[in-house]
Protein backbone atom coordinates (compact mmCIF):
# COMPACT_ATOMS: atom_id res chain seq x y z
CA UNK A 1 0.00 0.00 0.00
CA UNK A 2 0.98 3.64 -0.07
CA UNK A 3 2.43 3.33 -3.57
CA UNK A 4 4.17 6.60 -4.41
CA UNK A 5 5.15 6.64 -8.09
CA UNK A 6 6.63 10.12 -7.88
CA UNK A 7 9.20 9.06 -5.27
CA UNK A 8 9.41 5.46 -6.50
CA UNK A 9 8.44 3.74 -3.28
CA UNK A 10 5.79 1.62 -1.60
CA UNK A 11 5.06 0.17 1.82
CA UNK A 12 4.27 -3.52 2.22
CA UNK A 13 3.16 -5.87 4.95
CA UNK A 14 2.08 -9.43 5.33
CA UNK A 15 -0.03 -11.35 7.81
CA UNK A 16 -0.77 -15.07 7.94
CA UNK A 17 -3.51 -15.59 10.48
CA UNK A 18 -3.71 -19.38 10.39
CA UNK A 19 -1.01 -20.64 12.77
CA UNK A 20 -0.94 -24.06 11.11
CA UNK A 21 0.37 -22.28 7.97
CA UNK A 22 3.28 -20.65 9.80
CA UNK A 23 6.88 -21.83 9.28
CA UNK A 24 6.17 -23.12 5.78
CA UNK A 25 7.81 -20.24 3.90
CA UNK A 26 4.48 -18.99 2.52
CA UNK A 27 4.93 -15.45 3.80
CA UNK A 28 8.46 -15.19 2.45
CA UNK A 29 7.37 -16.53 -0.92
CA UNK A 30 4.45 -14.10 -1.12
CA UNK A 31 6.63 -11.18 -0.05
CA UNK A 32 9.38 -12.05 -2.57
CA UNK A 33 6.77 -12.20 -5.32
CA UNK A 34 5.27 -8.87 -4.28
CA UNK A 35 8.61 -7.07 -3.97
CA UNK A 36 9.78 -8.44 -7.31
CA UNK A 37 6.55 -7.18 -8.90
CA UNK A 38 7.00 -3.72 -7.35
CA UNK A 39 10.55 -3.43 -8.70
CA UNK A 40 10.13 -5.13 -12.08
CA UNK A 41 6.61 -4.14 -13.11
CA UNK A 42 6.00 -0.86 -11.28
CA UNK A 43 9.63 0.25 -11.61
CA UNK A 44 9.89 1.39 -7.99
CA UNK A 45 13.17 2.26 -6.28
CA UNK A 46 12.38 1.38 -2.66
CA UNK A 47 10.05 -0.89 -0.68
CA UNK A 48 9.68 -0.47 3.06
CA UNK A 49 7.72 -1.82 6.01
CA UNK A 50 7.13 -1.40 9.71
CA UNK A 51 7.14 -4.32 12.14
CA UNK A 52 6.66 -4.54 15.91
CA UNK A 53 10.08 -4.88 17.56
CA UNK A 54 8.90 -7.90 19.56
CA UNK A 55 7.81 -9.80 16.41
CA UNK A 56 10.95 -11.94 16.09
CA UNK A 57 9.31 -14.34 13.60
CA UNK A 58 8.32 -11.49 11.27
CA UNK A 59 11.67 -9.71 11.55
CA UNK A 60 13.50 -12.93 10.69
CA UNK A 61 11.28 -13.50 7.65
CA UNK A 62 11.79 -9.93 6.41
CA UNK A 63 15.57 -10.24 6.84
CA UNK A 64 15.59 -13.51 4.88
CA UNK A 65 13.75 -11.81 2.03
CA UNK A 66 16.40 -9.05 1.98
CA UNK A 67 15.01 -6.19 4.06
CA UNK A 68 17.55 -4.09 6.00
CA UNK A 69 16.96 -2.41 9.38
CA UNK A 70 16.77 1.36 9.15
CA UNK A 71 15.52 2.51 12.50
CA UNK A 72 13.27 2.21 15.52
CA UNK A 73 10.21 4.27 16.31
CA UNK A 74 9.92 4.19 20.07
CA UNK A 75 6.44 3.35 21.42
CA UNK A 76 4.91 4.13 18.01
CA UNK A 77 2.21 1.45 18.06
CA UNK A 78 -0.45 0.59 20.63
CA UNK A 79 -1.37 -3.10 20.81
CA UNK A 80 -2.66 -5.46 23.47
CA UNK A 81 -2.91 -2.73 26.07
CA UNK A 82 0.50 -1.11 25.79
CA UNK A 83 2.76 0.86 23.48
CA UNK A 84 5.34 -1.02 21.45
CA UNK A 85 8.35 0.00 19.44
CA UNK A 86 8.18 -0.33 15.67
CA UNK A 87 11.16 -1.19 13.51
CA UNK A 88 11.44 0.30 10.04
CA UNK A 89 13.02 -1.87 7.34
CA UNK A 90 13.54 -1.48 3.60
CA UNK A 91 15.05 -2.96 0.48
CA UNK A 92 16.28 -0.94 -2.49
CA UNK A 93 16.08 -1.93 -6.15
CA UNK A 94 19.89 -2.30 -6.49
CA UNK A 95 20.03 -4.52 -3.40
CA UNK A 96 17.20 -6.63 -4.81
CA UNK A 97 19.01 -7.08 -8.14
CA UNK A 98 22.17 -8.09 -6.31
CA UNK A 99 20.27 -10.59 -4.22
CA UNK A 100 18.63 -12.13 -7.29
CA UNK A 101 22.04 -12.55 -8.94
CA UNK A 102 23.31 -14.77 -6.08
Amino acid sequence: HNIDHHNGKAEVGIFIGEKDLWDKGLGQDALRTLVDYLFQQLNLHRVDLGVYADNARGIHAYEKVGFIHEGRWRQAGFRNGHYRDLLWMSVLRDEWRGQAAR
